[in-house]
């Protein structure tokens, strides 16, 4: 085995490698920033707030969030239940720029994102800047689910 010296170069080569990891066995690199658990902050190289919402009991934990006007957010659905869940987030999406990742299916109609649908212990993101003030109902519009929180939007 060829030993790596300890010039500044490989000890940086050394670093990147030994920062980085694999998610879930797919072979999906991630740096160690983005493997962070999710919690309600911002992230300092992004600048952009993080907000975790549970989904579980068919019940949105927390159900009130609070943002702010222009603010980049990355709202993270983790679905604990054993069933599939909706997340539609009436009109707060409307004609803004939604982008969507995760293992959730998202659906948009003629104003933009409508809702995403997200599979028993999947998760979706939704990156967005709200642009407008106000409160906004969410809820899940699968049959029998009677589960809904808000979303207030501030100055």
């Amino acid at each position: 085995m060829r030993r790596i010296s300890r010039t500044p170069l490989s000890k940086g080569i050394l670093t990147l490698v030994l920062g980085w990891g694999l998610v879930g066995g797919l072979g999906v690199l991630i740096s160690p920033l983005e493997a962070a658990p999710h919690s309600n902050s911002h992230s300092a190289v992004e600048n952009v707030r993080v907000v975790t919402v549970h989904i579980e009991n068919r019940r949105f934990l927390p159900h009130v969030i609070h943002l702010r006007v222009g603010e980049q957010t990355r709202l993270v659905l983790k679905n604990d239940d054993v069933e599939l869940h909706a997340f539609v987030p009436a009109d707060l999406l409307a004609q803004t720029h939604v982008q969507v990742s995760g293992n959730g299916a998202p659906q948009f109609n003629g104003q933009g994102f409508q809702r995403v649908l997200i599979p028993s212990q999947g998760h979706a993101e939704l990156t967005f800047s709200a642009k407008h003030a106000g409160s906004y109902p969410f809820f899940c519009d699968l049959p029998g689910h009677v589960m809904n929180g808000t979303i207030v939007v501030e100055d």
